[in-house]
């Protein structure tokens, strides 16, 4: 342009926008939950730093052409963009579309008997079908045992096992979704009876003989078993028995009771004396002197 009949000029640079993001490479297909997943695109003329974009639950701090992301446990399929920035904007972008595979959903309520007794086989506890879930992950207290991994286990309480929890959990190749847990009470056997004392022989028509054991834990009745023709009536660790008159030699067995079954007897032998005969008919003379 001219100022005052002279001729002045000026030179401008013109800056140009960052070119266009070439294809972007990494995995197509992702897991929620999983981390550090490489995506990269090549070097982008003009460009000083470069801009991502991503799917819903999926995320980087990346702002270079090589960057590492990260999928939540929420995160959804979409499509990648990338775009090269400089001080005059931003160039034309990429795209690369990921496909984002579920974890299981979580597992719902499991369903079972809350109380069962130790040697107990065959208990079922199950939960809802659990979404996205190829099988299921079941966990026991201890002694408590199942081969199941669908939504419907059969256990097993052997003589060992313990009250505790129960969990289950669906898996898929992606991993497992939230577990659902329940309380369960495992209810002992008795103990062990103890040695009976009592009388190891008595006679038959005798009452009232006290037999007795020491209280067995984790019992809540008593079983007793006499030989035939004696017996006791309510007898709990101590049995008051009555031997009839016809009451024979044998074993008295004691043992503890509860809701889950008895406990291992203890025995002892019992000698019964038979009452005399009965006289048999006398005989002589019905008739005599002084």
């Amino acid at each position: 342009y001219t100022v005052n009949g002279c001729s002045v000029s000026s030179v401008v640079t013109v800056n140009p926008l960052p070119g266009a993001a070439g294809p972007i490479t990494g995995s197509a297909t992702v897991c929620q939950g999983v981390s550090a997943v490489s995506y990269s695109t090549g070097t982008i003329s003009d460009a000083t730093s470069y801009n991502w974009t991503f799917p819903s639950g999926v995320s980087s701090l990346g702002t270079t052409s090589s960057i590492s992301v990260d999928f939540s446990t929420s995160a959804q399929s979409g499509v990648i963009i990338v775009t090269g920035v400089n001080a005059c904007g931003t160039g034309t972008s990429s795209s690369f579309t990921v496909a984002v595979d579920p974890l299981p959903d979580a597992a719902g309520v499991i369903t079972g008997t809350t109380s069962v007794c130790q040697l107990e086989t065959g208990v079922s506890y199950s939960v809802a079908p659990v979404a996205n879930a190829v099988s299921y992950n079941w966990t026991f207290p201890t002694g408590a045992t199942s081969t199941g991994t669908t939504n419907i286990a059969s256990v097993d309480f052997d003589g060992t096992s313990v009250s505790g929890v129960i969990t289950v959990e669906g898996v898929n190749a992606c991993g497992t979704g939230t577990s659902a847990t329940l309380s369960v009470t495992v209810n002992t056997l008795p103990l062990a009876a103890g040695p009976i004392t009592g009388s190891a022989t008595v006679c038959q028509g005798q009452t009232g003989v006290n037999y007795s054991i020491a209280s067995i834990l984790n019992a809540s009745g008593y079983s007793w078993t006499f030989p035939s023709g004696a017996s006791s009536t309510n007898p709990n660790n101590i049995a008051v028995t009555d031997f009839s008159t016809s009451a024979q030699s044998g074993l008295i067995t004691a043992a503890g009771m509860n809701m889950c079954g008895s406990g291992p007897s203890s025995s002892f032998s019992v000698t019964v004396d038979p009452l005399p005969d009965d006289a048999s008919l006398i005989t002589g003379a019905d008739s005599v002197c002084q």
